[in-house]
């Protein structure tokens, strides 16, 4: 039942006493819903007014300040097509002002993927879409409407926010990152854009917040992966230079060998001059060559030419491990390890064998 009117229109005057439904021209099922609904909007159209389209916001009072359910019912005009029509039938040349409906309005308003929030120059708010009230409403069923906006914003931030709303003039607008705090406690990095406006003689300021932590933790995943990448690079550019310096080893060894042992028993051939000491010289000097490129195929006791440090190194190379994994498996630094891969090799005679550790090392039993 209607207690009291706020109103100069002669037709809502004259409601006191009657029953809002019946006033409304809707049924106490629909005035429920509009209750307990988080926008508590309803356009309808009562019987009274002959069509006319109006929008009605009901808000609950609280227990505090009525014992009785009960609530404060806002009645707003809607431009309806006939409205618009008539103007366009005017004799006016310039074309009618297009209106927006308000159900287009509303859907869109709530709908929005950013929480926008109405506030006066007290910053209490007066309006809040569906993602403001989700994510800084305390509760599902407090209303945002209800609280102040400035305790939602960082102390740090709200210096700034409000040197902002004093400089701001109407349709001037003003754009920051800063930190909010949701109904949870949690800090909230969003993009903030304040719009200022100006309705019928009063100022309010538009509030539009971008959550911003789901663009800084993809932003954070770029640099972990570009950092992953760098240090792959780095990793890769030491196991070629690791291959480089080896095989350099390896025809240096191989060079060295030649001088030493081939060589002179080239000269000797050359220079003897029996024919039976020249194959005699000439088989020899087979025998040599061939032992330079022999690989050691009979089986070797590594146990008792390593150290343990290096039958360890040799048997994660059996099972196929990399070398940085090697390092860190064994707690060691990867250019030791490099230093233990070429203690091994001259230990089991590969240095210029023409032969990998890892070839030779899976060609024996595992360690």
């Amino acid at each position: 039942m209607v207690t009291h009117v706020h109103s100069k229109h002669q037709y809502w005057a004259q409601v006191i006493g009657q029953s809002l439904p019946e006033i409304l021209g809707l049924n106490e099922q629909s005035i429920d819903k509009v209750i307990s609904s988080l926008a508590q909007e309803q356009i309808c159209s009562p019987p009274a007014l002959k069509g006319e389209r109006i929008l009605v916001h009901l808000a609950p009072l609280p227990q505090i300040l009525c014992a009785d359910d009960a609530c404060v019912v806002c009645v707003l005009p809607v431009p309806t097509l006939g409205i618009l029509e008539k103007e366009a039938a005017t004799d006016d040349p310039s074309p009618p002002t297009p209106a927006l409906d308000y159900a287009v309005f509303n859907a869109v308003f709530n709908d929005a993927r950013d929480a926008i929030i109405l506030v006066d120059n007290t910053f209490h708010v007066l309006a809040a879409n569906r993602k403001a009230q989700r994510v800084y409403a305390p509760r599902p069923d407090q209303p945002l409407t209800s609280l102040n906006f400035l305790p939602m914003i960082d102390p740090k931030d709200q210096k700034n926010v409000l040197s902002a709303f004093e400089k701001l003039k109407e349709g001037t607008s003003w754009r920051t990152s800063l930190v909010t705090i949701n109904k949870t406690g949690t800090q909230i990095p969003v993009k903030c854009k304040i719009r200022c406006l100006n309705t019928q003689g009063v100022q309010l300021y538009q509030i539009m917040l971008r959550d911003l932590r789901r663009h800084m933790a993809l932003e954070k995943d770029l640099i972990q992966s570009r950092q992953a990448v760098a240090g792959m690079n780095i990793a890769l550019k030491q196991v070629l230079l690791n291959v480089e310096e080896e095989k350099q080893e390896l025809k240096e060894e191989l060079v060295q060998q030649v001088r030493e042992e081939v060589l002179p028993a080239v000269d000797r051939l050359v220079k003897e001059d029996s024919v039976l000491v020249r194959e005699a010289f000439k088989s020899a000097l087979q025998d040599k060559i061939a032992d330079l490129s022999d690989v050691h195929s009979g089986p070797l006791q590594l146990s008792t030419l390593l150290t343990p440090r290096e039958t360890d190194v040799c048997r994660l190379i059996q099972q196929g491990w990399q070398g940085r994994a090697i390092a860190d498996e064994l707690s060691i630094s990867f250019e030791t390890l490099q230093t233990h891969r070429k203690n091994i090799r001259h230990k089991l005679g590969l240095k210029g064998a023409g032969i990998s550790l890892v070839t030779f090392l899976q060609q024996h039993s595992p360690l």
